[in-house]
């Protein structure tokens, strides 16, 4: 029978906001961004959202220029809301069909 784990790294709460710390304001902006999208589309554009973000997180932690690390996150932005766009109309288009 396998013993538990009983470290004291097991029993510490996890921080939920450790991927936020350390990232300069504007990572900060455009990580979150994409969360807008849970005001504009419910469920469909937070989970579109929430992808966006974590996307974006992914990017922010990587070791490239600030400008290409930019453009990128914007461009995810971006094809957040481009996504959603298109699950909406098809969405709609089902629906009245």
């Amino acid at each position: 029978m396998a013993s538990p784990n009983l470290s004291s790294n097991s029993l510490e709460k996890r921080d939920r906001w450790a991927a936020f710390r350390g990232l300069r304001w504007w990572q900060l902006v455009l990580s979150l961004l994409p969360l807008v999208l849970i005001g504009l589309g419910g469920l469909i554009g937070g989970a579109v959202g929430a992808a966006g973000t974590w996307l974006n997180l992914k990017v922010a932690r990587k070791s490239l220029h600030p400008a290409v690390k930019a453009l990128v996150m914007i461009a995810v932005v971006i094809g957040a809301y481009v996504v959603w766009s298109i699950v909406a109309v098809a969405l709609k288009a089902a629906i009245d069909n």
